[in-house]
């Protein structure tokens, strides 16, 4: 028995994965006075990009966001 998946159905689900991730770093690096998600901000943007794509699963956009929000 073998399961197959449009790639519509693919290409929709990985489009709204990289978007929850994204809304994330928007959230983050918004919150200029939050003292908790700062810290968060700060812990992400010492991991390399890495650590951050297989690891947690973040878009290459979403690490850029990231570390232009530390300038």
């Amino acid at each position: 028995m073998t399961v197959q998946f449009s790639r519509e159905a693919v290409a929709s689900l990985s489009a709204r994965l990289r978007s929850a991730n994204s809304g994330l770093v928007r959230r983050l690096v918004r919150s200029r006075n939050d003292p908790g998600k700062e810290r968060i901000r700060m812990w992400l943007i010492a991991l390399d990009d890495a650590q951050l794509r297989s690891g947690l699963g973040f878009a290459l956009e979403d690490i850029a966001e990231l570390r232009r929000s530390c300038r």
